[in-house]
């Protein structure tokens, strides 16, 4: 527990010093980070043979990692070249696959490109959070996603007693999950005050807190989807943790499952409601 929390407290002062300095310091951790949990989900995936350092499949999702970030640092958030990478690294998926046959498998073809969208993707729209006009503040709504982890175990303590998803996670109650979604909304109201008072006083008080509590019903909802779906990828694939990177916590995906997974969705909320 004192190796958690130890690690815990550094892992949050590392947030807040790339959050608040933003720019390339902001792309260039998030760039690292979104390396680290590719290579994570490649190895638990299957996308790397057993035994193999490295191989095609994963060497074309890091150089479209590459690619990702210069288009986001030097373009900014141009959806066009967004597909054009995906697409992009389908097809050199697939041509790998093709011309490997039958050494690579199709499976690594698919795995390798949706880990490319889950973790490096998914990501990197804290960075267009960040870069907004108040990306400041908005850059740390993805973060809620610690905050309803935290009120649901919680509440899933005090009150659980009907599972959630008995086979895939057995200790998730429904109560917790409620407490969770209801923990992330608190937190969007009182976000909600914050941003209409510091970073746009124009907003209406009313609008600032509807908007903030609608992007954080959602975040709440699909940040526990989001760690329900990492922790199936290991049931599936008989692994505990992705890594061991962070002491006492397991890897980059173990601690940012929901974080990444919820991210793309706060950014377009965020275009939606606070234009």
């Amino acid at each position: 527990m004192k190796t958690r929390v130890i690690s815990g407290a550094v892992l949050v002062v590392l947030l807040v010093v790339t959050l608040v300095l933003g720019g390339y310091v902001t792309a260039g951790v998030l760039f690292a980070v979104s390396l680290i949990g590719y290579n994570e989900l490649c190895i638990a995936l299957g996308v790397r043979g057993e035994g193999e350092k490295i191989n095609l499949q994963e060497i074309a999702g890091l150089v479209a990692i590459c690619l990702h970030y210069l288009v986001l640092v030097t373009r900014g958030a141009d959806m066009v070249f967004v597909v054009a990478i995906i697409m992009g690294l389908f097809v050199a998926e697939a041509a790998i696959f093709v011309f490997g046959y039958p050494k690579n498998k199709s499976d690594q073809m698919v795995s390798s490109v949706f880990a490319f969208v889950y973790a490096p993707m998914m990501l990197s729209f804290i960075y267009l959070l960040r870069v907004s006009s108040t990306g400041i503040y908005l850059a740390w709504i993805p973060f809620v996603a610690w905050i309803c982890d935290t009120c649901a175990y919680f509440s899933g303590v005090a009150l659980g007693k009907h599972k959630l998803c008995p086979v895939l996670s057995p200790k998730k109650t429904i109560e917790g999950s409620v407490g969770g979604v209801v923990g992330s909304v608190i937190a969007g109201l009182i976000f909600g005050y914050v941003y209409s008072t510091y970073a746009n006083p124009n907003m209406p008080r009313q609008t600032a807190l509807v908007s903030f509590a609608v992007i954080t019903l959602v975040a709440g909802i699909l940040s526990q989807v989001g760690d329900l779906i990492a922790s199936g990828i290991k049931r599936d694939h008989d692994i505990k943790d992705y890594g061991k990177l962070i002491p006492g916590h397991g890897g980059i995906m173990d601690r940012f499952d929901s974080v990444i997974f919820i991210t793309p969705a706060i950014y377009f909320l965020s275009l939606l409601f606070l234009r």
